[in-house]
């Protein structure tokens, strides 16, 4: 939340390493080493069927660390599942990683001898070094490939430890939770965790915590809702909330990500984790419901989700007290310290992020609600309406153009999480659907 990451962050500045962990000496390293990280990305689909009626089963995009020519393929490092195709990357240890695409047709994440697949690079190894940047392979499947031997995806994403050796080399989707069942209470979530994701962000996402969690195991005969937690935040700050979620009609899910990395990484990470899970379980529909940054998280996952062409439509969008034109103090930060952490470039006013995020015509299709609060609270800055955003940056007008209500509630930034208005403005617009 802005409260936590943003309280007098001159005096940060000033004392440097006098404060617990050296921020800012933690934040070079750490921001250092996740420029070294090998990023290889770009798109699938098929040039069958141009209306999509040929297109059978979701897409399976793998990355292997040895050649897939040999005798036996071996288990990817990672893989990315896409309905309908569109955008995928893996974030990587540097190394040399053979890329080839299938259709799991039959959903068993088990893709048969002899069944056609579609190579990168004629199947020959891509040399990915530090902070190594393959972009834009466009992977086409046209049936004309065939693989001799079957390839199997791991059945668990993860290790219980997802730093223990025998995950090298190490990829982001091996480190992330796909749907892992969790309490609110999890030491996961604690508030010192949730804090330290904007200095040691790459620690964070390496010792397992990114992801989005479930409270219980999926049922089909409810529909899931999407969380997602502001600055410095963590999914127990919906625990209040939940008790407007009629439990019996909806299941809560989680986006637990590390508060330093840019926003466009963030919804991109959680489009792609977001979208295999709806594969998984034959999701058709997911209401979201995002607090202050969080909101400007979700926004990114609905444009990222156009270019996806995702599994399942995302009816409403309930954003709380969201800073839709970012926030003065990130434009502070940016000028004035000596080591500049990626989200505050995202949070200054008029950074490209924010720019870009009403310029998609095909995000329209989700109906935004937007919530805010008026009540600035004691020691809450002056220039604020809720003692953390301002009232123009919540209202920012192509948020107002776009959104289908706005309501405001006289209560502070981290109040309108558990207000007794707020709760039942949720359970009214999460029951009556868009256009209701």
């Amino acid at each position: 939340m802005f409260e936590m990451a943003w309280v007098r962050v001159w005096t940060v500045l000033a004392l440097a390493c006098g404060l617990a962990g050296c921020s800012l000496l933690d934040a070079r390293e750490q921001l250092a080493r996740i420029g070294g990280t090998c990023v290889i990305s770009g798109t699938v689909g098929s040039d069958e069927g141009g209306d999509g009626a040929e297109r059978i089963g979701p897409y399976v995009v793998a990355v292997f660390r040895e050649p897939v020519a040999g005798v036996v393929v071996p288990e990817p490092v990672d893989h990315v599942v896409s309905a309908r195709g569109g955008n995928w990357f893996f974030a990587l240890e540097p190394g040399r990683y053979s890329v080839l695409a299938f259709r799991d047709e039959d959903g068993d994440r088990v893709h048969p001898a002899g069944a056609p697949v579609e190579y990168v690079a004629g199947g020959d190894s891509l040399d990915c070094g530090p902070g190594g940047r393959l972009t834009g392979i466009d992977v086409r499947l046209d049936g004309n490939d065939r693989l001799a031997h079957v390839i199997r995806l791991p059945e668990t994403r993860r290790s219980a430890d997802p730093a223990s050796p025998d995950m090298a080399p190490l990829s982001l989707g091996r480190v992330t939770a796909f749907g892992e069942i969790i309490h609110l209470g999890d030491p996961r979530f604690a508030p010192e965790v949730a804090r330290g994701s904007q200095w040691r962000p790459l620690d964070f996402v390496l010792e397992g915590y990114a992801g989005v969690y479930f409270l219980e195991p999926y049922d089909p005969a409810r529909t899931p809702v999407l969380f997602v937690h502001g600055m410095n935040g963590s999914p127990r700050d919906f625990a209040g909330l939940l008790e407007a979620v009629d439990r019996e009609r909806y299941q809560p899910w989680f986006y637990y990500y590390a508060s330093g990395l840019p926003l466009q990484s963030a919804a991109a990470h959680l489009a792609q984790v977001v979208e295999e899970l709806e594969v998984r379980h034959g999701v058709d529909s997911l209401p979201v419901v995002a607090h202050s940054m969080g909101g400007l998280v979700a926004r990114g996952f609905l444009n990222e989700r156009a270019r996806r062409e995702a599994a399942a439509p995302v009816p409403v969008m309930i954003t709380l007290s969201t800073p839709w034109a970012g926030h003065e103090r990130a434009r502070r930060g940016v000028e004035r310290s000596p080591v500049v952490i990626p989200v505050w470039r995202d949070m200054a006013p008029g950074s490209d992020y924010l720019e870009g995020l009403f310029t998609d015509p095909a995000a329209e299709a989700t109906e935004l609600h937007l919530l805010f609060g008026y009540q600035r609270g004691e020691g809450g800055a002056r220039s604020t309406a809720d003692g953390v955003v301002t009232l123009a940056s919540m209202l920012h007008p192509p948020a107002q153009r776009e959104a289908a209500s706005v309501f405001g509630v006289a209560t502070t930034h981290v109040g309108i999480l558990s207000h007794p208005l707020v709760l039942e403005r949720v359970d009214d617009l999460l029951s009556a659907g868009p256009g209701e």
